[in-house]
């Protein structure tokens, strides 16, 4: 590791904090893991405590850059690969075991179709990149479904480390640039600099993509920059410094029970639990250090590290190896088991080898960079090991899937909720696998996203692919809508085929044909779909050869409202004729989230225990509606080849019917491509 070497700078005006034990600080540690502990297990009662990790991130500013500058003061120089050797030795070995034992846990409890996120987040986390995966899940449409990992809550502890990694670097690069300069000042500058850059981009990000600006490094370093800027002023004195720490826990408690969800959130609104930590850390107050000094809460304080290590795979975990959702009392096990393992990992694993001389004690940097090394190649081992084998048992899954759909037997799919074959029942099916295959369900897509049918997110370009016959053709058709449009993909191909359409299909992520604004995840997306908008019905009111327009959209999760249902009428009627007929798809049912993992756990009873009561499952999305404000519209509804008996289901005639909770699996949409051609058809007959 490099070393930074430069001549003590006789300034006498640096003032960097003693190294002395702060049992206020412990106090403050023990707030916030008591605070983010009881949010995880109660969020509607403690609605936000999820402010502790603020409070956490403000202390590690305050110790590391305390750290960095009494080595400056002291040595003259910052040697970075001693002090990432003593972060590493601290810290890894604890996250690490965690991290370990979540990976064999999730092998050993988690249905497979899981894995590949739960273990993909165990190798992120491993590699302290868990907050960039879960920015980069956050705005990715087909991820929004995602279940909160095992390891989620580790994107507070890969900001930190790359904190860590930063903050030095920066300030070797500013002792460099100005090296005439007295070195304190360059420091206070340069933090103070990087602070409020990252406050003001918090603060834009926040207006621009809420969902990144909560877990980027850039928007939460101002954070750790506060505690950073604390280490340069001297503790308050006097009476009066009482009042600032009472203001600043006041300012902690408030945000802690008046903050939820629905809180913007990090940018001004962390200003609150943030500055409440700073003015408890800059008064150092004696009253604080004595309630910090109080056994059980020096305790807590003491091991809060490794209880947010443990907390959180346990209360995902639990779930699976219980079978049902977590009661009171499973809640108040996991409190108490997270407390027993944070004292068991920090007395044996964190102290233990970070002071045994036989462990990390007195290793030169680079033999703790090979040891974390090795450690970090163990963890990722078993995901990617776990991660082969299923991959393999996939593959034959996927393989036997496929004949199967080929072979297209006797009241497969959607066939078996044909009224004109009613009873349909086929018992050849009840020896064979369903289809698709678990493993492998989210890749049972027929959406062609890198192909012209689909523009993501933040892209505004009109991508549209044509189905069926070049020339020719009886008809043409434009099918446009959101995802469930392009869910649809492979059925109206087959559709395309059987009547000798043309069927032009054009998607846009979370977009759909209407005149009203749609907000998504990120400023340039609403824009972008606007834009997408804007050339579809461009594109539209300038085709006189279409004989047909296919309209679909997601329902959301709230029946539509009348402004809703104008905005797609209104949208409608800008097509170039208006005799053209518009064919509404209505959307399908929704089920639960957790749909494919329930019926994992016993395919054969997966209706009785996967279903969803017809009133749950079905959302007005507006279609209906707005077909009747438009006489040249009709309405295609397919919901009795998706519920039956008041029920929608999971799984019918053999086949897995979602690929999560909303969007159909390629497999069962093509077994839906007689009917929904059928009702097409008689719709344009009827228009």
């Amino acid at each position: 590791m490099p070393r930074y070497d430069l001549p003590v700078a006789r300034t006498g005006n640096a003032r960097p904090r003693t190294s002395g034990f702060r049992s206020d600080i412990q106090a403050l540690r023990a707030l916030a893991v008591v605070s983010v502990l009881l949010y995880h297990l109660w969020p509607n009662r403690l609605t936000g405590g999820f402010v502790g990790v603020d409070v956490f991130f403000v202390i590690s500013g305050y110790l590391i850059t305390s750290h960095l500058l009494r080595e400056r003061e002291t040595t003259g120089r910052i040697a970075v690969g001693h002090f990432w050797a003593r972060r590493a030795a601290r810290l890894l070995p604890a996250s690490l075991l965690t991290l370990l034992a979540t990976a064999i846990a999730v092998v050993v409890l988690v249905p497979r179709s899981l894995w590949e996120q739960f273990l993909g987040e165990i190798v992120a986390s491993t590699l302290y990149v868990q907050n960039w995966r879960l920015m980069a899940d956050s705005v990715d449409y087909l991820a929004a479904e995602n279940q909160a990992s095992p390891v989620q809550h580790f994107w507070t502890l890969s900001a930190e480390e790359q904190f860590y990694v930063l903050l030095p670097l920066l300030l070797i690069a500013a002792f460099w640039v100005f090296r005439r300069a007295a070195w304190h000042r360059v420091a206070l500058l340069t933090i103070a600099a990087a602070t409020v850059a990252s406050f003001i981009y918090s603060v834009w990000l926040m207006t621009q993509s809420p969902s990144e600006a909560y877990f980027s490094t850039f928007t939460r370093a101002w954070e750790f920059g506060a505690g950073a800027l604390l280490a340069f002023l001297p503790a308050l004195r006097g009476a009066w410094r009482h009042n600032v720490a009472f203001a600043g826990l006041t300012a902690i408690g408030i945000s802690v029970v008046a903050y939820s969800a629905a809180t913007p959130f990090p940018g001004a609104s962390a200003l609150l639990p943030v500055l409440g930590t700073a003015a408890v850390i800059l008064a150092a107050s004696p009253a604080v250090s004595a309630i910090g000094s109080f056994a059980p809460i020096a305790f807590l304080g003491r091991v809060s590290y490794a209880i947010y290590l443990w907390h959180w795979p346990l209360i995902v975990l639990v779930p699976f190896a219980t079978g049902i959702p977590l009661t009171t009392g499973h809640k108040l096990a996991i409190g108490a088991i997270s407390v027993v393992l944070a004292y068991l990992s920090t007395h044996f694993v964190e102290d233990g080898t970070r002071r045994s001389p036989r462990m990390l004690a007195g290793r030169r940097p680079r033999t703790i960079a090979g040891l974390t090394l090795a450690a970090m190649a163990i963890v990722v081992a078993v995901p990617a090991a776990a991660t082969a084998a299923a991959q393999l048992s996939e593959q034959r899954a996927i393989e036997i899937a496929e004949k199967l759909a080929a072979e297209q037997p006797e009241c497969f799919g959607a066939q078996s909720m044909d009224p004109e074959l009613a009873p349909c029942d086929n018992p050849e099916l009840d020896s064979v696998p369903l289809v698709p295959a678990v493993e492998g369900i989210r890749m049972d897509d027929a959406n062609r996203e890198h192909d012209d049918c689909w523009s993501a997110m933040n892209d505004a370009t009109l991508r549209m692919c044509s189905l069926g016959p070049d020339s020719g053709y009886d008809k043409h058709l434009i099918a446009v809508g959101d995802s469930h449009n392009n869910t649809l993909i492979g059925a109206y191909e087959s559709i395309a085929e059987a009547h000798n359409w043309r069927i032009d299909v054009a998607g846009h992520e979370g977009c759909y044909w209407t005149t009203e604004e749609l907000e998504q995840k990120t400023v340039e997306g609403t824009q972008a779909c606007s834009d997408w908008r804007t050339a579809l019905t461009e594109r539209i009111s300038e085709s006189a050869d279409i004989d047909g327009i296919i309209v679909t959209r997601f329902a959301g999760h709230e029946d539509e409202d009348d402004e809703g249902v104008r905005a797609m009428t209104d949208a409608w009627s800008q097509r170039a004729d208006a005799s053209i007929p518009v064919i509404a798809i209505r959307d399908n049912p929704h089920l639960l989230s957790s749909t494919v993992t329930c019926i994992e756990t016993d395919p054969d009873t997966a209706n009785d225990r996967c279903s969803r009561p017809l009133d749950d499952a079905l959302v007005d999305d507006g279609l209906t509606r707005a077909v009747e404000n438009d006489p040249n519209a009709r309405l295609v509804d397919m919901t009795p080849f998706y519920c039956a008996d008041d029920r929608c289901l999971a799984v019918i005639g053999g086949v897995i019917v979602y690929r999560d909770g909303t969007h159909l699996t390629a497999t069962y949409a093509s077994t839906l491509a007689p009917y929904l051609g059928r009702e097409i058809a008689a719709a344009l007959d009827s228009a």
